[in-house]
């Protein structure tokens, strides 16, 4: 379980959210909603470290989170891939971090960038490049999923394909906390945050 406690942050001498509590179970995905500006990427940045809170706590697993690296798979709204590689040597570098042996061509295969595997990344467009990033959802033994907008330049039938990838990581126990403004399907979603943007 993911456990969020009287989180606070303020930013530019604005408060974001203060005294937010919440908690992901496992098995389960949080939709996290709200306006642009209420704060949405700070708390997922927060939860996990990457932002300093003013006040709270975060445990994964009555586990400080800050304590918990390695089981955490992070995704912001930028692809974060290095765009003179190609897709094939980004996802194998992932791969060697990770010590997973796995057939890359294959993964390029089910991410839907067959024939493009030698292709450095700045030459794909920007769903292509999304597809580069998510691949990492693939293989990844994290138990808690943090992604901020995943869906980003990515077709009908790559937004159906990552419906089925949280409801796999849903079915073995992981937990994920999402946002998008697409619309999620309502049988993928647990539960909902909803932040508003505070003045």
């Amino acid at each position: 379980m993911l456990s969020a406690n009287n989180l606070t942050c303020i930013r530019n001498q604005r408060i974001l959210f203060e005294d937010l509590s919440f908690t992901i179970n496992q098995g389960s995905l949080l939709y996290l909603k709200g306006p642009n500006g209420a704060g949405k990427t700070t708390l997922m940045r927060s939860v996990i470290g990457l932002n300093q809170l003013q006040e709270g706590e975060v445990e994964l697993d009555q586990q400080p989170i800050s304590d918990c690296g390695h089981n955490i798979l992070y995704l912001g709204h930028k692809p974060a891939v290095n765009e003179w590689l190609s897709a094939e040597q980004n996802m194998q570098h992932w791969c060697n971090l990770k010590n997973q042996q796995i057939d890359v061509l294959e993964l390029i295969d089910k991410v839907g960038l067959s024939g493009l595997h030698d292709v450095p990344v700045k030459f794909l467009s920007a769903g292509q490049k999304r597809r580069v990033a998510l691949s990492r959802l693939w293989n990844s033994n994290a138990k808690l999923w943090v992604l901020d907008e995943p869906f980003t330049s990515i077709d009908v039938k790559g937004v159906a394909v990552l419906n089925a990838l949280f409801a796999r990581h849903k079915q073995q126990g992981g937990i994920i906390m999402v946002t998008s403004h697409q619309d999620l399907p309502s049988d993928v979603i647990d539960d909902v945050l909803t932040l508003e943007y505070r003045f």
